[in-house]
């Protein structure tokens, strides 16, 4: 019975894992959230608004940030919801992906909404879907108010004298009457799919714009794991695995005898 409940507890803990890995694998694995502490990416905050932006409807709060201060993603959950510690200007929150796309104008609230944020997925597979999606958002069908032209390319992008192969993503909404439209470019790094460049603008009570440049990357931990290379913590994963499952099988042989 004892031996019956190793190997229960082994499965199920290779279940789990397995589980975690499908989860995080679509992601820069540095990225994810580890025992070691959590990554902060940071943006410099080329241009920002001039009077302070509400965050959310239901008394959140406001950010004033001013040009050329640091915006800062403390990333502590990275699965299917991208959660982390947003600090922009005066004002620190708790949010997801999602919620920073839409507050910060990071995307199209079109009828299919494009959200992509502050991180995206990576691989072929996933980057062709947030393409469909971007293209989605904006096209010109009934009901759509934020209809207008999107356009999407592959290209070299320079952010602090660093270059990156990026995704980029052009869209200028269609002109409504109400206010100057929306104007959004964002550039996303296909390695680590982190935002390397943002410049969106809306007007309609008032001017908005933010233009946003990658700065850093901080990885917790020492310098040796910061030098890890993508997938590192997969690899450890299937080493930890390795380990738990020669302990099973020398328990079952001391057994036998």
């Amino acid at each position: 019975m004892r031996m019956r409940s190793l190997m229960i507890a082994f499965l199920t803990l290779c279940f789990l894992t397995a589980n975690v890995v499908a989860s995080s694998d679509d992601y820069y694995q540095p990225l994810v959230p580890s025992p070691q502490g959590n990554t902060i990416i940071n943006w410099r905050m080329v241009e920002v608004p001039e009077l302070a932006v509400q965050w959310g409807w239901t008394g959140e709060g406001a950010w004033l940030a001013e040009n050329e201060s640091i915006m800062a993603f403390n990333i502590t959950t990275l699965d299917e919801y991208i959660t982390g510690n947003l600090t922009i200007g005066n004002f620190t929150i708790e949010a997801n992906n999602t919620d920073v796309a839409r507050e910060l104008v990071l995307g199209v609230w079109g009828l299919t909404p494009f959200f992509p944020g502050l991180v995206v997925a990576i691989g072929q597979d996933n980057l062709d879907d947030l393409n469909a999606t971007a293209y989605a958002s904006a096209e010109r069908v009934l009901g759509n108010y934020l209809n207008g032209t999107m356009e999407s390319s592959y290209e070299p992008i320079v952010a602090g004298g660093t270059s990156y192969d990026c995704i980029v993503f052009d869209y200028e909404q269609d002109p409504s009457g109400y206010g100057e439209p929306q104007r959004t470019y964002l550039a996303y790094d296909t390695m680590t799919g982190v935002l390397v460049k943002a410049n969106t603008s809306v007007t309609f009570a008032n001017e908005y714009i933010l233009v946003l440049e990658l700065q850093s990357i901080l990885p917790p931990g020492s310098d040796i794991q910061s030098t890890l290379p993508p997938g590192s913590d997969i690899l450890l994963i299937v080493g930890g695995l390795s380990v738990v499952a020669i302990v099973v099988i020398v328990v079952v042989v001391i057994k036998r005898r």
